[in-house]
């Protein structure tokens, strides 16, 4: 018998996202829990180039495809009877493209547990686009921040995965949401997403100060902190008393310099989001909720570009441009 070979995306040694080279291999076969997946859309994020770059804890050895985020339709079913040949899934938060192979393939096999229905009127691209970053600001927001409507959130980092997510999210619970962008053009494009105001974060001194000015007496309830370095200390200032801040990214610095009297005076709750700390089942839970919130505010994830399934390192590329919303890779033609 034949066997049958797909292509993906590998990388056979950690060093710069150059490594990942485009391979033939056997298309793997599902074990008895898991679903042979053939993927339409792979969506990229910042973490598959620090796996790469061996920044990352505890990553599969190579070689190995990156991609967390995908979509697509079922080849093979496993055994949960959750699933039947020619369902459309998306793929939820796992080891995928962490210690096994990940989306940058024509096909993968995935545990039943952690892939869920596409949700109802989504596309394939919205499908691949929405659960890492999704879920990472549902954790942060709901799980960890304990949100409640008519609260202040701001979002540092507004205009990447995780950023937008955690913009659509706050809204939808309604509450009152500062989003920050260095450029003008994304300042008034995270206002057209929803955010009540778009703060310009050139100079985290000056964007505190612009911040003060429409707070008046109040202050932040929530902060989603994808930047760190100085920006966190800024996050502690416009925070008021027992305000939380949910620290998710380092895009501005690993080491942060701050005020500990502030963080006492004021008793501020500053903790890691890690979305990995999920089980699959409570990454289910909180995946309904997402597109239950998502579709009762008639929202769909950020899509910044769509590239073809060769053109892998152009769209690390564009990513490292800090888009605003995801890029994706068009997997199947």
């Amino acid at each position: 018998m034949k066997e049958h070979l797909m292509r993906i995306w590998r990388f056979h040694e950690f060093g710069p996202i150059e490594n990942l080279q485009l391979d033939e291999v056997p298309t793997p076969e599902p074990g008895a829990d898991e679903s042979l997946v053939e993927l339409e859309y792979a969506a990229l994020n910042p973490a598959d180039k620090f796996l790469v770059n061996k920044m990352y804890p505890r990553p599969g050895k190579p070689p190995m495809a990156v991609g967390r985020d995908g979509s697509g339709r079922i080849v093979k079913p496993g055994n949960s009877g959750r699933f039947k040949e020619g369902d459309s899934v998306v793929i939820l938060r796992s080891d995928i493209g962490v210690r096994r192979d990940g989306t940058l393939a024509e096909f993968v096999t995935v545990p039943e547990e952690s892939l869920a229905p596409l949700p109802d009127g989504w596309s394939f691209e919205e499908g691949a686009a929405a659960p890492l970053v999704h879920l990472t600001a549902w954790r942060a927001l709901v799980h960890q921040g304990e949100i409640h409507p008519g609260q202040t959130v701001l979002v540092t980092g507004s205009s990447g995965g995780v950023g937008t997510a955690a913009i659509q999210l706050a809204k939808a619970f309604g509450c009152r949401v500062f989003a920050m962008s260095r450029k003008e053009e994304k300042r008034k494009e995270l206002l057209d997403l929803g955010a009540d105001h778009a703060l310009d974060s050139s100079d985290p001194g000056k964007m505190e100060e612009e911040a003060k000015a429409i707070l008046g007496e109040e202050r932040v309830h929530l902060v989603v902190e994808n930047l760190g370095g100085p920006f966190l200390q800024t996050s502690i200032n416009l925070s008021g008393e027992h305000g939380r801040i949910l620290v998710i990214g380092l895009l501005a610095g690993l080491k942060s310099e701050i005020v500990l009297g502030q963080i006492i005076f004021k008793q501020t709750r500053i903790e890691g989001v890690q979305v990995g700390a999920w089980t699959a089942e409570e990454a289910q839970i909180a995946w309904a909720g997402i597109v239950e919130k998502l579709d009762a505010s008639n929202q769909r994830p950020v899509i910044d570009q769509v590239f073809p399934f060769e053109e892998v390192q152009e769209a690390f590329t564009r990513l490292d441009e800090g888009p605003l919303g995801k890029v994706l890779v068009r997997v199947k033609d």
